[in-house]
């Protein structure tokens, strides 16, 4: 009998050490990883914007908008851009180089997709950034970066 409760006793210990270990593993994900999306919605001139942006835990993501804008008149204006590049977390540090990835055509709202252009220089972009459960906050400094950057320059992304 001790010698069956000495083995579950020690079972357990292994089993929770192998528990312990794939958390550590999971540790090195940066939290940011994952697809998270910002919309926008203007009465003025009724525009829906939503930008999303997906990061890999290879270090690289990916960004694109699309905006759709109707004005009084019954004129249209849509547009959009895809952006792509390695990205790197430092704390709550966001740092983006990123490349033009693709543009969306006014005319018939698809997004055609190219090779980025490496005679292009890199943009490079630096902001903080916190999450907090499935909202990831990033500010931009008050500027309008990719499309929008929201009134106050912080944009709060939902993650899909």
């Amino acid at each position: 009998m001790k010698a069956r409760t000495i083995l579950c006793a020690l079972a357990a210990t292994m089993m929770l050490f192998a528990a312990c270990g794939k958390d550590d593993e999971n540790n090195d994900t940066p939290a940011i990883v994952g697809t998270w999306e910002y919309h926008e919605t203007q009465e003025n001139i009724v525009r829906e914007y939503t930008e999303t942006m997906a990061f890999k835990a290879d270090g690289t993501m990916s960004l694109y908008f699309t905006c759709y804008d109707t004005y009084e008149n019954g004129d249209t204006w849509h547009y959009g851009i895809s952006l792509a590049g390695p990205y790197t977390v430092d704390g709550n540090t966001l740092r983006l180089t990123l490349r033009h990835n693709g543009v969306m055509n006014s005319e018939d709202s698809d997004f055609t997709y190219n090779e980025p252009d490496m005679s292009e220089p890199a943009m490079e972009y630096e902001f903080t950034y916190e999450i907090s459960g499935n909202i990831l906050k990033v500010d931009k400094g008050g500027e309008q970066v990719f499309g929008h950057g929201g009134d106050s320059g912080v944009m709060e992304y939902v993650k899909k």
